[in-house]
């Protein structure tokens, strides 16, 4: 049996990636991959990369990647219709990334192939066409299956939703695994998901819990907001927090 650990969504929590990581590996693992938005709201930026590039991790850029990115290259005024608060965690992150691993977050590919014991896998942030793209159970089947028909795979690995997902389509298998790093469900354990591949196709869902205070502590020292705090403590999103 093959094992492969799908990952996604780590917004700069490292204690979080690391439990996940570590867990994998511990139930047999063969290989990571990873569906982008490394960075974003989390105290870890520099240190998420360098990790997934020690590891040499399959990855992909996501939608926050790209916006920490570009954040120094926007115009003020367009700026201003982000939320305060969003505009704040992209600049900080982008302020603390060294430029090796800022070079290296823009050279991730919006989508990855990936192929093992015969079977074809397309890892991508949102979709094949669109990083910002939300694959979930609110999609429309005619949505998978044009994806589906369009792509020769067995398997599509995205992310973006935040939420853990799984649908055959045409004999396509679409996976979401949840947040490693900042979920929005309510529970701050880290989700990532086992691909078992033997006769038959398999996947698995796990919820990590990890060292979640590590995260608050080094938020307050760079003192970020309270807002970003609440969202690692209770596995919230940023507008849920607002609301």
């Amino acid at each position: 049996m093959v094992k492969i650990a799908l990952i996604s969504d780590i917004h700069a929590n490292l204690p979080a990636l690391e439990a996940a990581c570590l867990h994998a590996r511990s139930i047999g693992v063969q290989s990571l991959l990873n569906a982008g938005d490394l960075v974003g709201y989390g105290p870890f930026p520099d240190e998420v990369i360098t990790f997934i590039r020690d590891k040499r991790i399959l990855s992909v850029i996501g939608d926050y990647d790209r916006k920490v990115i570009l954040i120094k290259q926007k115009r003020k005024r367009r700026q201003k219709k982000k939320i305060a608060l969003k505009l704040l965690a992209f600049n900080w992150a982008h302020d603390h990334i060294s430029i090796q691993n800022l070079t290296y977050l823009e050279s991730l590919p919006k989508t990855q192939k990936y192929t093992i014991s015969n079977v074809h896998i397309l890892l991508t942030h949102g979709s094949p066409e669109d990083i910002s793209e939300h694959l979930s159970e609110e999609t429309q089947t005619s949505r998978f299956q044009e994806i589906a028909d369009q792509y020769n795979v067995d398997v599509i690995v995205s992310g973006n939703t935040h939420q853990f997902f799984q649908e055959r389509i045409h004999n396509v298998l679409f996976i979401n695994p949840g947040s490693v790093g900042r979920q929005d469900d309510g529970c701050p354990d880290a989700s990532y998901a086992i691909l078992e591949i033997d006769k038959e196709i398999r996947v698995k869902q796990y919820r990590i819990p990890y060292d979640v205070k590590k995260v608050l502590t080094a938020l307050e020292s760079y003192n970020l907001p309270e807002e970003f705090k609440i969202m690692f403590l209770k596995g919230l999103s940023l507008n849920a927090v607002l609301r």
